[in-house]
């Protein structure tokens, strides 16, 4: 009884999915496919007759352990995948991808049928099936010759923090980016009235330390209770060019403060991202009741590395960081699903985001 209420649960949300996906073209972001295939990614993004057309099926699973035992090309319509539980499961998070060269296309709408087998020890095999529907368009002309593309370049001034501080403790601004030169001389810092920092960033032909990352920490004073804003202002001198990168802060200064709520385990030190899915940059913050060294960076589903947000030092209390949808060498990174891997002295933390692909 209970196993044919299991099976008819899985069949009706399939043929829902497929319902869903019959009103047009799939795209990289619609999730889940089926209720054990998370994703299907065409490459490319928009199939075209010029090329062979590849259909990628992927999967996470949080907190359960399946792998896929068995795939097969039926022809360039119909692909099968077969996946099966594993226990006991260690592992937080498992997952699969699995490319199909469905060949070429002539122009027009064309299906693919996903049909996954799932194995589960004690129980009768379930089959999950769905048609999705794709677009194969003309393949386009090659544009016109132009210039290149702006060479990507790291953030000046990447982190911001001010640790909230008692009334007449003292305050202290925290500032960590990326040097615009190979040499850099970092010079001219001050504090002008509790209420701005300076600092001037100059070229220089020659220099001993070539590490790219900088770091300065502004003491600010001391401050009644209240939240005070502090502008920042920092000054870029190359031989014959100038320029100014500005941002703010804000220091919190309070007598006391309501005990924080209770910090559930799956989410501590590290909140949800924002927008998710996402085009054109993705928001998080990452919450360290000490300062410690943290790697903060994209991977793929294949655990591929894209590219890495921050590896250093983070203060105590919240950091906002953020992500831009770019591979390390500036590029873009294609539509699709991607984890942020927080690690931190005494844990790992991963977090799903979807990047939508280009329009």
């Amino acid at each position: 009884m209970h196993l044919s209420l299991a099976l008819a649960r899985r069949t009706a949300l399939a043929l829902a999915l497929g319902a869903s996906l019959l009103a047009g073209p799939a795209r990289a972001w619609q999730y889940p496919l089926l209720p054990h295939v998370n994703g299907l990614s065409f490459f490319p993004e928009t199939p075209n007759t010029a090329s062979h057309v590849e259909a990628q099926l992927s999967a996470y699973y949080l907190h359960e352990c399946w792998q896929l035992v068995d795939t097969l090309l039926v022809d360039s319509a119909h692909v099968r995948v077969t996946v099966r539980r594993t226990i006991p499961c260690s592992d937080s998070l498992t997952g699969w991808v699995q490319t199909f060269d469905l060949g070429t296309f002539a122009a027009g709408m064309h299906d693919l049928t996903v049909h996954c087998t799932v194995i589960e020890p004690g129980q009768p095999n379930a089959e999950e099936e769905i048609t999705v529907p794709f677009e194969v368009v003309p393949a386009p002309m090659p544009p016109p010759p132009g210039p290149p593309p702006p060479p990507y370049t790291l953030p000046l001034l990447e982190i911001v923090a001010v640790p909230d501080a008692l009334p007449g403790a003292p305050v202290t601004l925290m500032l960590d980016g990326f040097k615009p030169f190979t040499c850099t001389s970092i010079h001219d810092e001050r504090v002008q009235g509790q209420e701005a920092v300076y600092a001037t960033f100059d070229h220089v032909p020659s220099c001993a330390d070539t590490t790219i990352r900088w770091h300065r920490n502004f003491a600010m004073g001391t401050f009644a209770e209240g939240d005070y804003p502090i502008a920042i202002h920092l000054l870029v001198n190359d031989a014959d060019s100038s320029y100014e990168v500005t941002s703010s802060a804000v220091a919190h200064v309070h007598g006391s403060a309501p005990p924080p709520p209770p910090i559930d385990s799956s989410t501590a030190g590290m909140s949800s991202s924002h927008p998710n899915p996402f085009r054109d940059q993705n928001s998080f913050s990452v919450s360290l009741d000490q300062a410690q060294a943290v790697d903060v960076a994209v991977f793929d589903l294949l655990g591929r590395r894209v590219t890495t947000i921050h590896h250093g030092v983070l203060p105590q209390g919240t950091s906002s960081l953020a992500w831009n949808g770019r591979r390390q060498d500036g590029s873009r990174a294609p539509g699709g699903i991607y984890f942020y891997r927080v690690t931190l002295q005494d844990r790992v933390i991963h977090r799903q985001v979807v990047l939508l692909g280009t329009p």
